[in-house]
């Protein structure tokens, strides 16, 4: 935050794709409170704008909840860890992970924590970027002999949904539903010089997810469970 200022990755338009799945994928009637950890700059807010009567973002960053506060006043907004909630058990209807699970090298207490503050059959949603997406694997994956480091944070990394699926199981979360999406489109990226081709990427990956490839490869994995009901504690 304090070298680049706000992060905000995608158009209104690739916002608006990942806020449609949320809806499809990990909301219900009633909802009376949301977490969004890793909330950053409040960016994710709109994803899930409307879909709770209450909203709590929380973020590691200082710097990054400043500009959110200063954004959406009307939000709570908190700094704390993903892996050690500040909350009381059963205090959500649904928690969400906003792009941060890959950012985590061991995200299953984040999981667990998760499990913790839901109340019984409540709901969990995460996007992350998808391993099995031939930009994350080639660029963004530490492993990959054409590995970018520039825009990526320490510890980050793409992961597999397969991964992720048995994650949230072992976590106890039960009705696991799971989708990739390309067509998320983006508004900016690291290394700059690739900005200058980024109408071309974003069509192209639109149209991966039109012949239906990103059901499968796409961009990132979209993760929804739900705690089991008459479960009172995580």
């Amino acid at each position: 935050m304090r070298e680049r200022g706000e992060f905000d990755p995608f158009t209104p338009r690739g916002w608006g794709t990942i806020a449609g799945r949320f809806a499809q994928m990990a909301t219900s009637d009633g909802v009376s409170r949301l977490l969004d950890v890793g909330c950053g700059t409040g960016q994710s807010h709109q994803v899930y704008s409307g879909k709770a009567a209450g909203y709590i973002g929380v973020d590691l960053s200082f710097e990054a909840l400043a500009r959110a506060r200063r954004k959406f006043s009307a939000a709570d907004w908190s700094q704390a860890d993903a892996c050690h909630l500040p909350f009381a058990n059963s205090s959500f209807d649904v928690v969400a992970f906003s792009s941060v699970l890959h950012h985590i090298p061991d995200f299953r207490p984040a999981l667990s924590e998760a499990l913790r503050v839901l109340a019984p059959g409540g709901g969990v949603f995460a996007f992350d970027p998808n391993l099995l997406h031939p930009a994350m694997a080639l660029l963004r994956w530490p492993k990959s002999p054409l590995y970018l480091s520039e825009g990526v944070s320490p510890n980050e990394a793409p992961l597999l949904p397969a991964e992720l699926r048995r994650a949230f199981a072992a976590a106890g979360f039960i009705e696991i539903r799971q989708r990739c999406q390309s067509g998320i489109a983006y508004r900016q990226v690291t290394p700059r010089l690739f900005n200058a081709l980024l109408s071309v990427y974003n069509a192209a990956d639109w149209a991966f997810e039109r012949i239906g490839l990103g059901r499968w490869f796409g961009t990132f994995i979209l993760t929804a469970a739900r705690k089991p009901k008459g479960t009172d504690r995580g």
